[in-house]
């Protein structure tokens, strides 16, 4: 008998070189790629250089992408990432501390309805 990956808790691997892109990893850089052809076509118009640099981002950026947030990263880092960026700070991050700052926008306590004033008629 020989183990394989192909058990159903198996993520499976593409090997790129050096690289082994775990998933749908490869679908970023099998996208990248497309794009690169498809950018090269359209910017006929433009000047050799102009059009190779132009063509050459969709795969850059592909690969950048699984190179800095896939490779090598825990199941939820790019998500985290982006809420950092966003928030400012994790949800998770040390929730006892978290639990203790203030709410950002203070606590008001809702006015009582009153008959007179815009109250329920």
């Amino acid at each position: 008998m020989t183990s394989t990956n192909s058990g159903p808790d198996s993520k499976g691997v593409v090997r790129f070189g050096n690289w082994e892109l775990e998933g749908e990893a490869y679908l970023f850089v099998v996208v990248g790629a497309v794009g690169t052809l498809l950018v090269f076509i359209m910017s006929a118009s433009l000047a050799a250089v102009p059009r190779a640099v132009v063509s050459l981002l969709p795969i850059i950026l592909a690969v950048g992408w699984v190179k800095f947030f896939l490779v090598g990263r825990p199941p939820h880092f790019t998500g985290d990432f982006m809420e950092k960026l966003a928030v400012g700070r994790h949800f998770n991050l040390r929730p006892q501390v978290w639990a203790q700052w203030p709410h950002p926008r203070g606590h008001r306590p809702r006015p009582p309805l009153t008959a007179g004033k815009g109250g329920p008629r």
